[in-house]
């Protein structure tokens, strides 16, 4: 078990791919990533929630099959990331009227925190609960424990989500013989790798461009403050592009990347160009940058809602950060700086977590901005999610048993001493605990299962000989 009990694996359900990947945590608290993985099935996963339960549990198989295969141990266990169009946050309170003027105990308030967490949502679970302060009197705290008052009052932020998305996760892990360790709220690992403390203190926001959401979380005084996702992703780009172009998805992609300019005032400089797209039609850069503007401006503009929404603005005094494959769309910075006047110097796309990951002889094709929350996830696990291949003996000293024929029944038995009973056994068994005559049973086991597979190999020997006879 020593190679096993350092390797990590996490799986991600993106809109776009499921990926897998397995790490080993080293010495200095770094983690070495060993293998990484994904099955494209479009349709399979949309917004973040499994829709077909047996594609999912097929490609979380393939997954595991190949990891287990890369790293040369069997995958049994895993941490996974729960995300999709149904995640966001609910504040509660929860208040507590106290008999005179007493001090605040931890028990008092844990059990402000269990009552919140009973809180009941419409089809919807509790995922994780994050404190933001608490009232007492005419002042807040954020650790009221010691303190003295005659009443508090608990805010708290409960991020939740549709409970079918969890028991899918669920469900397809399960069917895939793979064991959950631990869920995480993706959004919050992302910005726990991705976000310096200093500015989630200072107060920051988070945006996930994603294929089919995009996930706005705010940060300030190092305390999430809000999460919300939006429908809206790169997927509806590309879509659009298809749709009005007449083209493939495949092309309209890369038409995306290639050409894209989401600035508000992009540059005139080869506007007019002629861009040659399938069935030699002829299309200007002007014309395919008005359809992917159009789209990033609507994301964009719903972004900025759930920021001015909050009050969040004149709070952001770290800026925004910029992740998912989308954010690397051309003038998405600035196009974003852009509708509300903010400074581009305080927009900023996040820096890739692979680059800082160990990866030595290790190829990996998946594009590293597209990795960033499979990472996270990797990162936040502390359990070992892997076992030594078992190897199959005959004996507790893994010796080949030899093997005889008998003529006269053509049945190969065992020269084995250990697997013959001997008369002295019946009147050794009479003085055992039936404990051990169920763990020499148990040792005989093996035994008998290379005893059958001998008698297939005589038969395929006997059948051979009489063809060549014949």
């Amino acid at each position: 078990m020593g190679a096993a009990l350092d390797i990590i694996v996490a799986y991600e359900f993106g809109s776009s791919a499921i990926r897998g990947i397995a790490g080993r945590r080293e010495a200095d608290g770094g983690m070495h990533i060993l293998a990484v993985e994904q099955e494209r099935i479009p349709g399979t996963v949309r917004h973040g929630i499994i829709y077909n339960i047996d594609k999912t549990t097929a490609a979380i198989e393939r997954i595991r099959q190949r990891l287990s295969e890369r790293i040369g141990l069997n995958v049994t266990r895993c941490y996974v990331g729960v995300a999709g169009l149904s995640l966001h946050t609910e504040a509660n309170t929860v208040s507590r009227f106290l008999n005179g003027c007493v001090k605040v105990t931890q028990e008092l308030i844990d059990g402000m925190m269990d009552e919140n967490c009973n809180v009941q949502y419409p089809d919807r679970h509790i995922l994780e609960v994050v404190p933001q302060d608490y009232v007492l009197g005419n002042h807040k705290e954020t650790d009221p424990v010691g303190t003295q008052t005659d009443q508090i009052e608990g805010r708290y932020l409960n991020v939740v989500a549709r409970a079918q998305l969890r028991e899918n996760i669920t469900r397809c892990m399960a069917d895939a013989g793979l064991e959950v360790v631990d869920m995480f709220v993706a959004p919050l690992s992302l910005a726990h790798s991705i976000l310096p403390d200093s500015e989630k203190r200072s107060g920051c926001a988070l945006i996930d461009f994603g294929a089919e959401t995009t996930t706005v979380a705010i940060f300030t005084k190092n305390t999430l403050r809000h999460l919300v996702t939006i429908p809206l992703g790169g997927n509806n780009v590309t879509t659009d592009i298809e749709n009005i172009l007449k083209v493939e998805h495949d092309e309209a992609e890369a038409l995306k990347f290639k050409y894209a300019d989401a600035r508000m005032e992009p540059s005139e400089e080869g506007a007019d160009r002629s861009i040659t797209i399938s069935n030699n039609r002829r299309v200007t850069e002007r014309d395919l940058q008005d359809i992917i503007r159009a789209r990033m401006k609507e994301i964009i503009v719903n972004v900025w809602h759930q920021i001015e929404k909050g009050y969040w603005t004149d709070k952001l005094i770290s800026g925004i950060t910029l992740t998912g494959a989308a954010a690397t769309l051309n003038g998405l910075v600035d196009a974003l700086a852009q509708q509300k006047d903010f400074d581009a110097d305080r927009v900023k796309v996040a820096k890739n977590l692979l680059q800082q990951m160990t990866t030595t002889g290790l190829h990996i094709d998946i594009p590293a901005c597209e990795l960033n929350t499979v990472i996270a996830l990797l990162l936040m696990g502390n359990e070992a999610c892997a076992v030594e291949n078992e190897v199959p003996e005959d004996t507790e000293t893994g010796e080949d048993i030899p093997e005889q024929t008998d003529t006269t029944t053509g049945e190969t038995t065992q020269t084995n001493s250990e697997t013959e009973t001997n008369p002295s056994d019946d009147q050794q068994n009479e003085g055992e605990t039936s404990d051990e005559t169920h763990e020499k049973q148990q040792q005989q086991e093996p035994v008998k299962e290379k005893k059958s597979n001998g008698f297939k190999k005589f038969l395929h020997v006997m059948k051979k000989m009489v063809s060549e006879e014949e």
